[in-house]
């Protein structure tokens, strides 16, 4: 087995770069890999120069035979390391505040010719349905078979897989596995199983660490973990929420000890079993020790916090305030689509926003969520019915400057092609700055990366020009995708709804 070097063994060395390892790193490839490429074979451009390295650096180090190293100094030959970007895509959405930013990335650029390379391809027998995360040199993710994945991020390889369990729906099937995105911290994946449980799991082996059930998964029950867990402030927060709102558990949002599982807090938004839940992961405000969550529907539009942006005190957990939507029509239509996104205006007001299955994008700000939406910027037909062209489901990207919104049909879309878009937003005043439509809907969250708006629409994964909005690049995938993209290291991940998962890259 070839020594290990931080870029992996040789075989999983990428493919297509020249890597070139730190000075320290050098002397610890240079017995087996100098042995195997004896035969002088040149190892650039899809192999490595760690080996030639290491034979130059021991070589020079060593004193010349019959003289002593005062006689003749040795000569060392510094190189400079290639700067490899440490960015990781450890959750839903990326980061924290959600904005759906590779921060520090790049290796991913539109400043030359773009186009999108298969890198490998890997299929199992669920559909994956969220987007992947990516750290510790792997790939993780789940399917509606139940499983959860641990790829190796270069070769694809399978590493550790666990099975999760799944949830039948009332009059529905196949039964649903796992839709929730897993949260790496360290050397633990913490994710919502297929079944009633939440779990953390060795982030290596996928060994269970604790095991804790969150409700009733059955029929009756109508239990299902929808949603992707945050860490902050030393809790570990997850919504619970309905299978298909048939029927309504009771909604809430709970802190668990990220270290056993025990539930510490939880909140519950109406004092019945009436409210549809979370379903969206909730925010954490750090800068303020604020949680901010959207609440979904209800039987009854008065029942509690239901279809409301509320913010709750981080430590104790209890809701400071919230915004909720006066009118009694439309109901199903007032219910939040997509994940908050926290963002700043070009004054630095601090704001927060999410698009509605009325098909507005609404602006908040965070530290005052009753005097309503400071703007509001239609994206697309009202429904409830994203697959139907309806809504604003998909959470938006924020790269500093620009919000960049996916959505359905535009409301004043006259082509009857037309069938979604992204939209980019000045955070502002929510100033439309352009806009591009698709023949599908946009549904999974926007991912941003140096310069490029990642998009998957249908069954297209499209790269947009942040600046334009013009098409860069894009690749066909197997089949429609409904999770978002993770991009690390110059890679991006993403899943299609025929259960195959693509290592791309942007060349």
């Amino acid at each position: 087995m070839a020594p290990a070097c931080r870029f992996g063994t040789e075989a999983t060395l990428p493919r297509g770069d020249l890597v070139v390892c730190p000075v320290e790193e050098v002397v610890q490839w240079s017995c087996a890999l100098c042995k195997e490429r004896a035969s002088g074979e040149t190892w650039r451009r899809g192999t490595a120069i760690c080996a030639t390295a290491a034979c130059l650096l021991v070589l020079a180090c060593l004193p010349a035979m019959g003289q002593t190293s005062a006689e003749r100094p040795p000569t060392v030959v510094k190189r400079r390391a290639q700067v490899v970007p440490t960015n990781e895509w450890t959750k839903y959405c990326a980061s924290l505040s959600m904005k759906g930013v590779a921060a520090d990335e790049t290796i991913t650029s539109t400043t030359s010719e773009p186009r999108l390379q298969l890198l490998w391809s890997r299929t199992f027998s669920g559909p994956i349905v969220s987007a992947p995360s990516v750290a510790n040199g792997k790939v993780y993710v789940g399917d509606w078979a139940g499983i959860e994945w641990a790829l190796d991020s270069v070769t694809g390889h399978v590493v550790a897989s666990a099975d999760l369990g799944h949830t039948r729906r009332k009059n529905a099937s196949p039964a649903v596995g796992i839709s929730s995105p897993p949260l790496i911290n360290g050397s633990i994946l913490y994710v919502a199983g297929g079944d009633d449980g939440f779990y953390a799991l060795d982030a290596d082996t996928l060994a269970v660490r604790w095991r804790r059930s969150l409700g009733d998964n059955s029929v009756a029950g109508g239990y299902y973990g929808w949603c992707s867990p945050v860490l902050v402030g030393g809790k570990l927060l997850l919504g619970l929420t309905s299978n298909s709102d048939d029927p309504f558990p009771r909604s809430a949002i709970t802190a668990l000890d990220p270290a056993t599982g025990e539930i510490e807090q939880a909140t519950y938004f109406t004092e019945d079993v009436i409210n549809g839940g979370v379903f969206i992961p909730p925010e954490g405000d750090t800068d303020h020790g604020k949680v901010l969550v959207t609440t979904s529907s209800t039987h009854s539009f008065a029942a509690g916090n239901s279809f409301s942006l509320v913010r709750l005190d981080l430590e104790t957990l209890l809701v400071e305030e919230r915004w909720k939507r006066t009118s009694l029509s439309e109901t199903r239509s007032a219910e939040w689509g997509s994940s908050l996104t926290l963002f700043t205006d070009s004054t630095g007001r601090q704001l927060v926003g999410a698009g509605q299955k009325n098909g507005n994008y609404s602006a908040f700000d965070r530290n005052d969520l009753t005097s309503g939406p400071v703007w509001i910027t239609p994206i697309s037909t009202r429904g409830d019915v994203s697959q139907n062209d309806e809504g604003a489901l998909s959470t938006a990207a924020f790269d500093g400057a620009t919000l960049y919104v996916g959505g359905g049909r535009p409301p004043d879309a006259d082509d009857p092609s037309v069938l979604g878009a992204v939209t980019a937003l000045s955070p502002s005043n929510g100033a439309i700055l352009w806009r591009h439509t698709f023949d599908e809907p946009v549904i999974a969250p926007v991912s941003y990366a140096n310069g490029g708006v990642f998009v998957v629409v249908g069954k297209s994964v499209v790269v947009l020009d942040a600046a334009t909005g013009s098409v860069l690049s894009s690749f066909e995938m197997k089949a429609k995708g409904l999770g978002g993209v993770s991009i690390e290291r110059g890679r991006a991940y993403v899943g299609d709804q025929f259960g195959t998962i693509y290592a791309i890259r942007l060349r």
